[in-house]
């Protein structure tokens, strides 16, 4: 039998950087997409809303980085720049429902780094923060499904008239 591999754990600052760095680029894309869809005034707050989720996430994750010693995570962070904001820069001309559907990409993303993450042995405080901005990333993906779900919705053509 071959012997077991030792799992390399990922220090803690690592992963919390990760997250830190995968809620910048969702609060990126949110604010891309909530240009793209200004004149629905109703989708693009709420993707406002997202983003200020995603910010606020960064804030505190940040916070938790410098406590440790460890540098915040910025907008320089990326050596591309932001990569799921361009991304909606290529979808979004398709229609707003096409920018919904890349949302929801990115935040099925998120939920995984944070189901993830999670698994991990955390400090009473930093697991329970974690657990909520999970809670936040859960809320967001079912707005979105619900959101593409009733786009999709307005876009099909009626059905046949009936004859007489």
């Amino acid at each position: 039998m071959p012997a077991e591999r030792d799992r390399e754990e990922i220090p803690a600052v690592k992963l919390i950087s990760a997250l830190a760095r995968l809620d910048l680029e969702a609060a990126l894309a949110y604010e891309a997409a909530a240009a793209l869809a200004a004149d629905d005034v109703d989708l693009a707050g709420s993707l406002r809303a997202f983003a200020g989720d995603h910010r606020a996430h960064l804030e505190a994750l940040n916070e938790t980085l410098e406590s440790e010693g460890e540098d915040p995570v910025g907008p320089e962070a990326g050596p591309s720049g932001p990569v799921l904001a361009g991304l909606l820069g290529l979808t979004g001309p398709l229609g707003p429902d096409v920018v919904v559907v890349t949302l929801l990409g990115n935040e099925q993303l998120t939920n995984l780094a944070y189901d993830a993450a999670l698994s991990y042995d955390w400090d009473d405080d930093t697991g329970a923060m974690l657990r909520r901005f999970q809670q936040d990333e859960e809320r967001h993906v079912a707005w979105l499904a619900d959101e593409h779900e009733r786009l999709g919705a307005e876009r099909e053509p009626p059905g046949p008239t009936p004859s007489a």
